[in-house]
């Protein structure tokens, strides 16, 4: 193969220009342009939520839950008091 046997538009990768005769690769060098590198991505920048509203919300949960909890435990108390009153007031 010679490089007049190359299509001219066929991309060269560097593997094959190097294993080109040495004529041929001189010629193929001095036909390359200048390398073009891709434009890069542009970058979106998002700006973070504050971490404040959530773990304010956690910790109104958190507070809720363990108020009904002892208001739970309050409840339970107070009739097993008022249940152990009336069997005392029976018995007596």
């Amino acid at each position: 193969m010679t490089i007049f046997q190359i299509d001219p538009n066929e991309p060269l990768s560097p593997e094959l220009v190097l294993i080109l005769p040495r004529e041929a690769r001189a010629h193929v060098l001095a036909t390359l342009g200048a390398p073009t590198w891709p434009a890069p991505r542009p970058r979106t920048v998002e700006t973070p939520t504050p971490p404040v509203e959530p773990f304010a919300r956690a910790l109104a949960v958190a507070l809720c839950t363990r108020v009904v909890q002892l208001a739970l435990v309050f409840v339970g108390a107070t009739l097993v008091t008022l249940a152990m009153s009336l069997v005392a007031l029976a018995v007596r």
